[in-house]
C-alpha cells in the first residue's frame, strides 16, 4: 500500500516585511541585508499576526473544506514542527485544535526531533498507521511554526525564517500524489544543531551540498527515474547559494528547483516543501513526478518522490 497526499492546504500571513524590518536583536546591518538579498535570494519575510493554533486551523480548514471528506474518517493528526516549544504550559495545542476541527476519532501527537525534516518522518508514521488500520481512513499532517524568538528568526549566515502552516490530507487511496520513494540520512555528529562547535559547523557547511545531493540521487535511483523525468523539485527555502551548489553536483538544472517564493517568504521551516508544491500545482499534470527535499539541523537530510495519479490508475 502506497501513501498518497490527496491535497495540500496552506495558510500564509498577509504581512510580508522587508529585511530591514525583521524584528531581530541586534537588527540586521545594511551589509548583512545586502548579503541576504544579493547572495541568498531573500527580499521579504512572512510574519504572522495570529497565533500558531489559528494558523494551523486555517490551513486545515483550507483543505478540509475543499475536499469535503468525512471528519469521522480522519484517525490521525500529526503536527510536524521545528521549535521544540509551541505553546505555553499547560495548554495543549493539538487537543484544542482537534476539538475545533471536530476530529472525534483522531489520535494526535507532534513530531519535531528532526527539525525541518520532521515532516518526512510524519509521512512514515502516517503510512504505518494507515496500513495498520487496514488501509482505511485518512490522516492530517500539519506542518507549522511561528517565529516567536530571535533564535527562530535567523539561522546566522544562512537564512531568515518566516511563519506559515500547511495541512496535508493523506490516505492510501483516492486521487493525489503517490509516494514512490523516501530516503533519509542522519548525521548524529551534528546533533547540537545551532549550538555545535565552530569546527563542527564548518564540517556541516562544507559537506551540506554533497550530503543533500547524495540523498536526492539515492531517492531518484530507488524510483528508477532520471532527472529528466522529474517535473519539479520542491525544496526547503534556505537560500539560493546552497541550491546552486546542490544542483551542480547532480547535473540538475536549477530551473527545475521551485524557488519562486524564496524571495518573498523566507525559510518557513518544514512547511516550505508543501508551500512550494501548492503554488506550483497548476503546472502539474497527471503522471508527473515531483521530488521534495529538505534538511533539518541535527543533522537530517531527506528526499521523497511522488507521482500524480488517479484512483483507478496503478503506476
Amino acid at each position: 500500500m502506497s501513501l498518497i497526499i490527496n491535497d495540500i492546504g496552506v495558510y500564509l500571513p498577509e504581512q510580508k516585511i522587508g529585511l530591514e524590518r525583521v524584528p531581530i536583536e541586534p537588527q540586521l546591518s545594511e551589509d548583512a541585508i545586502k548579503i541576504y538579498q544579493r547572495f541568498y535570494g531573500l527580499n521579504r519575510i512572512a510574519l504572522s499576526k495570529i497565533s500558531l493554533e489559528e494558523m494551523m486551523y486555517r490551513a486545515a480548514q483550507d483543505t478540509l473544506t475543499r475536499n469535503g471528506i468525512a471528519i469521522e474518517s480522519i484517525t490521525l493528526l500529526i503536527h510536524a514542527h521545528t521549535a521544540p516549544e509551541t505553546w505555553t504550559y499547560p495548554n495543549n495545542l493539538l487537543s484544542r485544535l482537534n476539538r475545533r476541527l471536530g476530529l472525534r476519532n483522531a489520535t494526535c501527537f507532534s513530531i519535531h526531533s528532526n527539525n525541518c525534516a520532521s515532516n518526512l518522518n510524519g509521512l512514515q508514521v502516517i503510512q504505518n498507521h494507515l496500513i495498520g488500520n487496514s488501509g482505511q481512513g485518512y490522516a492530517l499532517l500539519l506542518t507549522a511554526d511561528l517565529t516567536f524568538s530571535g533564535i527562530l528568526q535567523q539561522i546566522p549566515n544562512t537564512t531568515l525564517c518566516g511563519d506559515a502552516a500547511t495541512a496535508c490530507i493523506i490516505s492510501l487511496g483516492s486521487d493525489g500524489a503517490k509516494m514512490k520513494a523516501l530516503e533519509i540520512d542522519y548525521y548524529g555528529q551534528h546533533s547540537k544543531g545551532s549550538w555545535q562547535t565552530a569546527e563542527e559547523q564548518v564540517q556541516f557547511e562544507t559537506s551540506y551540498a554533497e550530503r543533500l545531493a547524495n540523498v536526492m540521487e539515492r531517492c531518484l535511483k530507488q524510483s528508477n527515474l532520471s532527472w529528466e523525468q522529474i517535473r519539479w523539485v520542491f525544496p526547503h527555502n534556505v537560500n539560493l547559494i546552497s541550491w546552486r551548489d546542490v544542483t551542480q553536483k547532480i547535473a540538475l538544472p536549477l530551473s527545475k528547483v521551485y524557488l519562486d517564493k524564496l524571495p518573498e517568504l523566507g525559510h518557513c521551516f518544514g512547511a516550505d516543501i508543501f508551500i512550494n508544491w501548492n503554488f506550483a500545482r497548476d503546472t502539474l499534470r497527471l503522471g508527473d513526478y515531483v521530488m521534495v527535499a529538505t534538511v533539518g539541523l541535527g543533522a537530517v537530510f531527506g528526499a521523497a518522490i511522488f507521482q500524480l495519479v488517479k484512483e483507478d490508475i496503478e503506476s
